[in-house]
Formats: structure tokens, C-alpha cells, sequence
């Protein structure tokens, strides 16, 4: 395939996921109208699950922003939160779901390990309350004082009511991890009623997600978003601050061993390893361990059954799939270079690394997306301009010790002064300064823009779901059933859908 047809089929792509999901849009509205309100959460969190996974040229988007609050006004009219009386240092923390692994998860647990100034509360949305406890135990042991809540239920509407009959008012702050397709906290936090400010931590910053119109404060964990987000999300910068990830030193600091065999690392999730046109994280480790016979290439992340690893097999290429924190503690310590990967990076565990003094070569050429740091050659922090610099630097500190120790320690002492705990700690009093002095308030971003650019040719490539176009509307009535067959002209490669004739006879059969 040439490059120019490659280019035009991604174009085509992402055009034809944006009218699918503007689609989508109008179909959730239909079911509003229709007072099919359970039915319209669902679909409504269906639709952004495709923009998230399936980019649709969008990163937020106001129509179905507004149709949850409106949604609210429906099924909670006559229900008040009470105002709160005095101080109560206490924390809500909201999750549709935490994990075991993952830099989402971690960003949450290690905020309540390091900020024992405040009583922590846990919420998930879609675990069992036994489902969270057990996560919530694999990160923090026997945490003293921490409360843990499930409103997961047999429908949406059911979880809304769950989540509002918390006193939602009691907490000095609610901070939302939630997944980009959450929607009963968008119900629930449009309540004017509601004064407690919100944060939304912005660990999915690269896609499309729910939640503008409810969040005062817009948590980033990298700096440069501010401004990114300003125009994309529509939310000022006075509304957004720098809250870096919390990483804690360790107290295993790699030794730097002098074996003669040289322990290469790099920590993803698979997908964000998977080939793009201008970015192949395997073929160029193939390369690494084929030019130096000294070196074990070890990748935590990607199993030895991943579909596009065929081509680049290899004895001192290993391939661990999904392992403990312990056990990639373990490899971390005998870790000589840990490599970023490509074309996505994974945060949370370079600078995880980097902090066991580990040094590091960064993402070449990477997309704003996918940049955590502004450079700064003094410390080593240099995002190679092409392939070939990449290799040049990997060369260099696979042969040369002086160099590899006098690039760990500058880069160590970077990653100390702007990432380690000791800073996060003081962020977060000024977070708290700052929360209060605030009230919460729904609040719209304006019309939605519409992205195309690099950026966005490149995350069109890396993740697409499979999603079922009709799920949700049934229950309409047969000029709503009509509706749904009309939209059907909106089909889409990553959709599991039917020829025209054969939806109306679908949607026919419902009546």
C-alpha cells in the first residue's frame, strides 16, 4: 500500500467515525424525547466508548454533555443535597473501575498512600464493593481509615440514585478517575445543588472523554496540556492545574550492575506498541539485540502470542505480557536502560524506572500527544528528532558505561526536582488551597471543534473496538424505530451492522 492511499483510507476513516458518532448523537437525543431514560444512558455511554476507542475527530462533546443534565432533571427533580457544615477533611475519590496494573490505578492509590493529612473515601461506579476492596487491598495492604463504596447495580438509573444519596456536600473535594465513558457522574454533579468542588484527573488526556460540564478544576498530569486542553475541551487555564504523577522513590535503587550482559526494559500496555506507519517498537528492538549480542531486550506488556510480534521473534527479545508490580520490580533492578515505548508512551512507568536511577532514551519524534517532558539537554531529557538519532543514542549507552552513568544521574536528579513524591506533596497543599476557595457549578464549553491533524491520523490507527450500532433502541416507538433506520446510512468499519432492508425488518420485528 502506498503512503498516499494509507493517508486516504485514515482520512476516510476518521470521517466516517465522526459521522457515525454525530449519528450516534442524534439517536440519544431520540431517546430522550422518548423518555427512554435508562435506555438513553446506556446509549449515551455506548456512543462515547466509540469516540473514545474509534477516534471521531471529537475530544469532548456538549449535546450529550447537556442531554445527561437534562437527564438528571428527569430522574432526580425533587431529590436536594444539603449544604455542608464546617470542615470535614474528607476526600471522595470516583472510579468506574481500578485495576491491579495500569498507571490509572496507581495514580489513585498512590494519591491516598502519600496525602495522609485527609480521610480518603473510594467509589466505583461499576465494581462490586468485594471486587474494589480486593484492588484496593493489592495496592495498599491493611489501609487504616479508608471507606470504600460501591452504587454499582442492575441499571444506570439505579447507580444515579445510589451515588446521590451519598451526602455529597460533606466532602472538601470529589476527584473523578473515572473511564472516558462514564455517565452517572455527569448526571449526578449537574445538580446545582451540589457545592463541593470537582477534579477530574486527565489520565486519558489523548481521547475523547465525558465530564467537562461538571469539572471545576481540570487535573493534568503533564503541564503542556494546559494550553492543549484550553482549545480542544474548551476549559480556561484558570480551571486546569499541573498535578504531576506521583511516583515513589525507591528504596531498591538500581545498582548498576557490572554484569556483562546488558538488561534493556520498556513497560506498555500492547496496544500502545502496535505498529503504525512511522513507528515499529519491534522491528527496531530486533535490531538493538541483532547489532549487540550482549544485550536482552525485555518488553513488559505484550504477550508472546501478540499478533504483530511474528515477524520480529527473537531469543533475547522477551516478552513478558502482564507480570506483578513485584515481579517488575524485580526486572527493574537488574534493568541496565529502559526504553519508552512507541508509538504510544506509558508514563507512569518511565518515570517509575527513572527514579530507581535507571537512564532512559525517550520517544523519537513524538506527537504532543505522547510528550510528557519540555527537553532540557543539560539534564539529558531529549526527544531524538528520527529514527536514526534514536538508534545513535541507544548505541551509545549500550557501549559506553561513562556515558550511561553520567546520563543516569542527570536525568535522575530532573526526575527528583519535578516528579518525585516530595513535589507532588507540596502540589497538592497548593491544590487544596485552591479547592477551598471554590464552589462547584455546571457549566458548558461551547460548540465542539473538529480535529483531524497528525495527532489524530495517528490515534485513528492505534485502537478500534467493535461496537453494536442498535443496542439500546428497542423500546422506541415505530416513527423512533424509523428514526434509528434512517441513521443507518452512517455505517462504519468499526460497527457491527446490517443492510438497510435487513434493519427495518429488525426494527420492525421490535414493534
Amino acid at each position: 500500500m502506498t503512503k498516499k492511499k494509507l493517508h486516504t483510507d485514515i482520512e476516510k476513516i476518521l470521517f466516517s467515525n465522526k459521522k457515525y458518532f454525530e449519528s450516534c448523537v442524534k439517536t440519544a437525543e431520540k431517546l430522550f424525547e422518548e423518555g427512554l431514560y435508562e435506555d438513553c444512558i446506556n446509549y449515551i455511554e455506548k456512543t462515547a466508548s466509540f469516540g473514545w476507542f474509534n477516534f471521531s475527530c471529537y475530544y469532548k462533546c456538549e449535546k450529550l454533555e447537556i442531554l445527561l443534565a437534562k437527564i438528571q432533571q428527569k430522574i432526580l427533580p425533587d431529590f436536594f443535597q444539603q449544604k455542608k457544615h464546617g470542615k470535614t477533611n474528607k476526600i471522595l475519590h470516583i472510579c468506574s473501575v481500578v485495576y491491579t496494573s495500569g498507571g490509572h490505578s496507581k495514580l489513585l492509590y498512590n494519591w491516598i498512600k502519600n496525602d495522609t493529612s485527609k480521610k480518603h473515601t473510594v467509589l466505583s461506579t461499576r465494581l462490586s464493593l468485594e471486587e474494589l476492596q480486593e484492588v484496593s487491598h493489592f495496592h495498599l495492604g491493611d489501609f487504616e481509615g479508608l471507606e470504600q463504596i460501591s452504587v454499582q447495580a442492575s441499571s444506570k438509573i439505579e447507580s444515579v440514585n445510589l451515588l446521590n444519596q451519598l451526602p455529597l456536600n460533606d466532602y472538601e473535594a470529589i476527584i473523578l478517575h473515572i473511564h472516558p465513558d462514564e455517565t452517572i457522574t455527569n448526571i449526578v454533579l449537574s445538580q446545582k445543588d451540589i457545592i463541593t468542588p470537582v477534579c477530574l484527573v486527565n489520565h486519558a488526556d489523548h481521547v475523547f472523554w465525558l465530564g467537562t460540564s461538571i469539572v471545576d478544576i481540570l487535573l493534568q498530569i503533564r503541564e503542556s496540556n494546559i494550553s492543549i486542553d484550553t482549545d480542544r475541551r474548551g476549559i480556561a487555564p484558570e480551571r486546569q492545574f499541573f498535578l504531576p504523577i506521583p511516583v515513589e522513590n525507591s528504596s531498591n535503587i538500581n545498582d548498576g550492575n557490572t554484569s556483562s550482559t546488558l538488561q534493556i526494559l520498556s513497560t506498555g500496555t500492547a496496544y500502545k506498541y502496535k505498529p503504525t506507519e512511522n513507528y515499529n517498537f519491534l522491528q527496531e528492538a530486533h535490531k538493538i539485540v541483532e547489532k549487540h549480542p550482549n544485550v536482552i531486550f525485555n518488553i513488559v506488556g505484550i504477550s508472546p502470542d501478540t499478533w504483530y510480534i511474528k515477524d520480529f521473534h527473537h531469543e533475547r527479545i522477551v516478552l513478558h505480557g502482564i507480570i506483578s508490580s513485584t515481579e517488575l520490580a524485580s526486572l527493574e533492578e537488574k534493568t541496565h536502560i529502559y526504553v519508552e515505548g512507541f508509538p504510544m508512551a506509558s508514563f507512569t512507568a518511565l518515570l517509575q524506572a527513572a527514579l530507581r536511577k535507571i537512564p532512559f532514551v525517550l520517544h523519537y519524534r513524538p506527537l504532543l500527544l505522547f510528550k510528557l517532558f519540555s527537553e532540557n539537554k543539560e539534564n539529558a531529557i531529549i526527544y531524538p528528532n528520527n529514527l536514526e538519532q534514536w538508534h545513535d543514542m541507544m548505541d551509545r549507552l549500550i557501549l559506553d558505561k561513562k556515558y550511561r552513568a553520567e546520563t543516569l544521574e542527570n536525568q535522575y536528579q530532573y526526575i527528583l526536582n519535578n516528579f518525585s513524591i516530595d513535589v507532588w506533596k507540596s502540589r497538592i497543599n497548593n491544590l487544596y488551597e485552591i479547592i477551598s476557595r471554590q464552589s462547584h457549578s455546571f457549566w458548558t464549553t461551547g460548540p465542539d471543534k473538529y480535529y483531524h491533524d497528525e495527532n489524530e491520523k495517528l490515534l485513528v490507527t492505534i485502537d478500534k473496538r467493535k461496537f453494536s450500532h442498535y443496542s439500546f433502541t428497542e423500546k422506541m416507538s415505530l416513527k423512533g424505530r424509523y428514526f434509528v433506520y434512517r441513521m443507518a446510512k452512517s455505517k462504519n468499519i468499526n460497527i457491527d451492522y446490517l443492510e438497510r432492508k435487513e434493519v427495518l425488518k429488525y426494527l420492525l420485528n421490535k414493534a
